[in-house]
């Protein structure tokens, strides 16, 4: 018995054009049961279309390999040129750059200092609240000055009941303005540290300014 080890068919008429065997002598495990055929069944009307179809791809492959040769290889030379020629420029203009950035990198870790000192003091919530008291008080000064030549002309006595009234209104008036300047005042001094001191951390996370220039060592 024959064993065929490697065999190349041609797959428009069926010949075979190689094909490597050796003579088999030995026992044979047999597979029986369902029904079998011996018949050549090979489809060559099939393989013939397979064939032209994969002689049309490479037809195809090789229009196009051309239509590349024609119109984008020299595009990519071209390109591929210009880019050579501006290597020195780039080069130049990037050393340049690189020139100045550390010509300006001690005024800027100046500037960074002065800003994280800056922005870690935070302002004085006090002293927001007492300037915000001070406004308020200043400008009902000019307000209470006011009432009294009013209620002068219309003839409103100091004295009186109605008076008193007015005077009263106008004190719950100003101690609610006052009370809500000074609230206004101490949320936006808080604010305004929390903002600082958010820059800060960016900024430390960022750049690494802190370790760089020794800030946190003192």
């Amino acid at each position: 018995m024959r064993i065929h080890t490697r065999m190349v068919l041609d797959m428009r008429s069926g010949a075979v054009l190689e094909d490597e065997s050796y003579e088999y002598f030995g026992p044979v495990a047999e597979c029986k049961g369902g029904g079998g055929s011996t018949v050549n069944s090979v489809d060559y009307a099939y393989n013939d279309r397979m064939a032209t179809l994969s002689e049309e791809q490479q037809e195809w492959a090789r229009e196009y390999f051309q239509m590349w040769q024609q119109y984008y290889k020299p595009y990519e030379i071209a390109q591929a040129q210009a880019n050579m020629d501006l290597l020195p420029y780039e080069t130049k203009l990037y050393k340049n750059q690189l020139s100045a950035a550390n010509q300006l990198l001690p005024q800027q870790t100046e500037a960074a200092k002065q800003f994280l000192t800056s922005a870690l003091e935070g302002v004085d919530v006090n002293e927001r609240m007492g300037l915000a008291t001070a406004d308020t008080a200043n400008a009902w000064k000019n307000t209470e000055a006011t009432t009294r030549r009013a209620n002068a002309r219309i003839g409103v006595n100091p004295n009186s009941g109605r008076y008193q009234g007015i005077q009263a209104a106008m004190d719950t008036q100003k101690a609610a303005q006052m009370a809500g300047a000074r609230t206004q005042a101490r949320v936006g001094a808080e604010q305004e540290n929390f903002e600082r001191k958010k820059a800060a951390a960016s900024l430390n996370a960022t750049s690494g300014i802190l370790q760089g220039i020794g800030f946190m060592g003192g």
